[in-house]
């Protein structure tokens, strides 16, 4: 009788124990793996997440490419040399537009007399230049390279998108070299300003900073390029370009050092004795480095069109170097008889402009921790 109880009273035992502990181990087998995102992992989420900055940057890394591999293209594909002269064609339309651009003038020259342009020609003629366009297109295809000029030739019979992606090599690298040594000095300025703001130290590089800012920046530019040939080469103007071009970057990250100079882990550092260069490049620079990233890349577009503008004016890249800027340059006084010679490099300036602005404005978004996808 003693063991019958003896033995319940185990086996109660044995139940309640089982009772006890299997909620936690169903608990602890149910527990799910909490995955931890990173900072940089959260902003390539919200740049996977955002489309037109996808879009973005896959068109930068096709004019990227475009530019890179433009000697393989040019002698394989195109068949033409950037600096190959041919003055019996000059200023040819598009191969396989010609028979369509002679119809375009015809109806083009309408347009000169005082009765304006004869609008009921259109309806007849623009069906005859798609055909003649589309006939053109498959000729062009079939052709070997050196036979087909796609966006027509220049003033002196070269061969415009063979320039074009060879001018982007040109243009891209002044680009990056000018927001390269922007950024360097603007940087470094800044966080010396910053760190000591409110002191002789910020006193002097303000009193530098709009000393500088005075000054009418495109008369200088003129003047320095057209009086030292240094300056029209490649390296010259973004040297020009980019030690003329830190202040806003310096002003930008001045603001923001003097906001987190104060704040506990910089005091910290400054107790247990840490250099003012650690504190500088070792605290303070990583809590801007989202901003400098998205500085940098707008830096790159702006080189690009000011580039193009001083090339344009004369005074930028000079020949034999083809840029984007010099090819426009003197073409837009033809461009009622040759417009490819404006349109190419527009175009090339457009997508890539557009690429970059874009793909900054995606950054500024992902790199911002306050900012959510939708």
């Amino acid at each position: 009788m003693v063991s019958d109880e003896a033995a319940g009273v185990k086996a109660i035992d044995f139940t309640m124990a089982n009772t006890l502990t299997l909620p936690r181990q169903r608990a602890k087998e149910s527990t799910p793996d909490i995955k931890v995102q990173t900072y940089w992992g959260a902003v390539r989420a919200k740049l996977l997440h955002d489309k037109i900055t996808v879009a973005a940057i896959l068109l930068g890394l096709c004019m990227v490419s475009l530019t890179l591999a433009a000697p393989w293209i040019g002698n394989n594909i195109l068949g033409f040399d950037p600096t190959d002269i041919d003055l019996r064609n000059r200023k040819a339309p598009p191969t396989w537009a010609e028979s369509a651009w002679i119809q375009f003038e015809d109806f083009s020259r309408t347009c000169q007399g005082s009765g304006g342009c004869t609008w009921s020609l259109l309806p007849a003629i623009i069906p005859q230049m798609l055909s003649d366009s589309a006939t053109g297109i498959r000729q062009c295809l079939n052709a070997g390279p050196g036979n087909c000029h796609w966006l027509g030739t220049d003033y002196a019979g070269r061969d415009v998108l063979t320039r074009a992606i060879y001018g982007g090599r040109i243009s891209l690298r002044i680009g990056a070299y000018v927001a390269t040594l922007s950024i360097a000095l603007g940087v470094v300025v800044g966080l010396i300003s910053g760190y000591y703001a409110a002191t002789f130290v910020d006193d002097i590089v303000n009193a530098i900073i709009m000393t500088l800012g005075s000054i009418p920046l495109l008369f200088l530019l003129i003047i320095l390029a057209g009086t030292f040939p240094l300056f029209r080469t490649p390296e010259g103007l973004a040297f020009l370009l980019g030690i003329f071009g830190w202040m806003g970057v310096s002003r930008l990250i001045r603001g923001q050092i003097f906001s987190i100079r104060e704040r506990e882990y910089i005091l910290a550092s400054r107790a247990i004795g840490a250099s003012i260069w650690r504190i500088m490049f070792r605290h303070m620079l990583p809590n801007v480095a989202s901003i400098i990233i998205v500085v940098a890349i707008f830096d790159i577009a702006g080189a690009i069109i000011a580039e193009a503008g001083l090339s344009y004016l004369g005074v930028g890249i000079g020949p034999p170097h083809a840029s984007w800027g010099n090819m426009m340059q003197g073409s837009l006084g033809n461009f009622t008889d040759a417009p490819w010679l404006v349109l190419t490099p527009g175009i090339f300036i457009f997508l890539t402009t557009l690429s970059i602005y874009l793909t900054g404005d995606g950054l500024r978004d992902a790199l911002d921790p306050w900012v959510k996808n939708e």
